[in-house]
């Protein structure tokens, strides 16, 4: 079932999808996994890896997300005295389509809304999600392929992971400490996982530092990057300038950026900085 849009609401806006907590479990000191049911989510699928979601959860103290009476242009409009939702996006880890159920894995990082949400969140709450969309092609043609990603973007890397062709690749996972090392897959290539510790500051540094000092085979190879906007930019520039990558081969995101509580999607981390190699 496709879930009625609000009236007035956009005709690109992707449905809604009530669902329910079903349970909720840590997989790390730091890493929240939600598993959620719905009969909205019929319908509900990956088509390609890296897809993104928003779950859209409701304001704190309140455990079922509102719903928009109706919308003005792309503003929502709620009742009266209605505190209105969040949005926050991330990718989802696993779909079971017979079950209806979704898991999402959130990260506790700082006092921000979505973390205080999860770790208040209780079964039986009630949020909506929205999407998926997005999602990478995975080109079948490479003869290598370098995957790096910090704590956001792990659930999207091993999507990526899962659905490379069995060639050489080189992956590199940052976390702050050994405690958040997660599972990732069967794969006769072995994970570098990169320990930062909890200074914030120092976020995407091991990953650029290890790239910039990797030796990268010949032939041709894709990249696919996604971590703390700034250190998107900085490797994504090297591997142009001084790799003569084209940008044609890479996928770079910046899934958050230091000192912004809500960094916008769509962060390629381009900044018109692309041309191609020789």
């Amino acid at each position: 079932m496709t879930p009625p849009h609000p009236p007035g609401a956009p005709s690109n806006l992707p449905p809604r999808r009530r669902v329910s907590v079903h349970a909720i479990e840590r997989a790390t000191p730091r890493v929240v996994c939600l598993r959620l049911r719905g009969v909205e989510l019929s319908g509900f699928g990956i088509e390609a890896p890296g897809v993104h979601i928003k779950l859209i959860l409701p304001p704190p103290g309140v455990a079922r997300t509102p719903v928009p009476l109706r919308y003005e242009g792309r503003r929502a409009i709620f009742e009266d005295g209605v505190a209105p939702p969040f949005l926050r996006t991330y990718t989802p880890s696993r779909f079971d389509a017979a079950r209806l159920e979704l898991e999402v894995e959130m990260l506790i990082h700082g006092d921000g809304q979505a973390s205080n949400w999860v770790q208040n969140a209780k079964v039986g709450d009630e949020i909506m999600v929205a999407g998926p969309r997005g999602g990478w092609d995975v080109p079948r043609d490479g003869d290598w392929y370098l995957v790096a990603a910090d704590d956001t973007a792990i659930p999207a890397a091993r999507q990526v992971l899962g659905a490379l062709p069995p060639k050489p690749r080189f992956i590199f996972f940052e976390v702050v400490n050994e405690l958040e090392q997660r599972p990732t897959g069967a794969s006769p290539w072995p994970v570098s996982w990169l320990f930062r510790g909890h200074d914030a500051s120092l976020a995407g540094r091991l990953l650029e530092g290890h790239i910039r000092g990797l030796t990268l085979p010949g032939g041709r190879g894709y990249v696919w990057i996604a971590c703390e906007a700034g250190a998107v930019r900085r490797i994504r520039k090297h591997l142009i300038e001084d790799r003569w990558l084209d940008a044609g081969q890479l996928v770079t995101r910046g899934y958050w950026k230091l000192g912004v509580a809500d960094h916008p999607d769509g962060d390629y981390g381009q900044d018109g900085l692309d041309h191609h190699g020789p």
